[in-house]
């Protein structure tokens, strides 16, 4: 894993050239924890991670998955793709995919998942025109196993009302221990 200060170079380099980068650096271990506390750890789970960035909670995630356990970190940025294949070399529980969250049900066909009991996601939604956005809730609500949950962090209140529409409960926790400091965090359940 990238030390904290390459890590956050690497984040401040490709906020600068890539458009769909949000973040001048990387979630905080505050938020990892906050958001990861409402996955069940003790049992064989499939976990998608949309938008990993470096991989701060794919290491927090894979530390903490059962051996029988399977995580897919879906991340568009090639630079960030060539970071975690190199984080997660030899992990057999592990699948970096080079392409976008919104082609999830093509993804998860071609590695022959049927149903995810989590995604991850620290895509920023406001970047999102509204089609695509509704889009992408539907499609992340359509692959979610009977009582899976869709787990997403956000830089402000944007998404509590689009996750309203789409999941049939949603918690939403502040963590302000994150730079930048105004994370919303929420826990939507199919």
């Amino acid at each position: 894993m990238p030390s904290a200060l390459s890590g956050t170079l690497s984040y401040i380099k490709n906020f600068l050239r890539d458009q769909d980068v949000a973040a001048i650096a990387p979630s905080s271990s505050f938020l990892v924890r906050r958001v990861c506390k409402w996955i069940d750890f003790d049992r064989d789970q499939v976990i998608v991670e949309y938008g990993p960035g470096n991989g701060v909670f794919s290491e927090y995630i894979l530390d903490r998955m059962t051996a029988g356990s399977t995580l897919l970190l879906i991340e568009s940025n090639p630079e960030f793709v060539k970071m975690l294949e190199e984080m997660t070399a030899g992990d057999p529980r592990v699948a970096v995919v080079e392409d976008r969250a919104e082609r999830i049900v093509d993804i998860l066909q071609a590695h022959e998942i049927d149903a995810v009991d989590y995604i991850v996601s620290g895509i920023p939604f406001s970047f999102l025109d509204d089609d695509t956005k509704h889009t992408l809730l539907a499609r992340t609500r359509d692959v979610l196993a009977k009582r899976g949950k869709f787990l997403v962090y956000q830089n402000y209140n944007h998404l509590e009302a689009p996750l309203r529409e789409h999941f049939s409960e949603v918690t939403k926790e502040y963590e302000p221990r994150n730079i930048p400091p105004t994370m919303f965090a929420y826990e939507a359940r199919k």
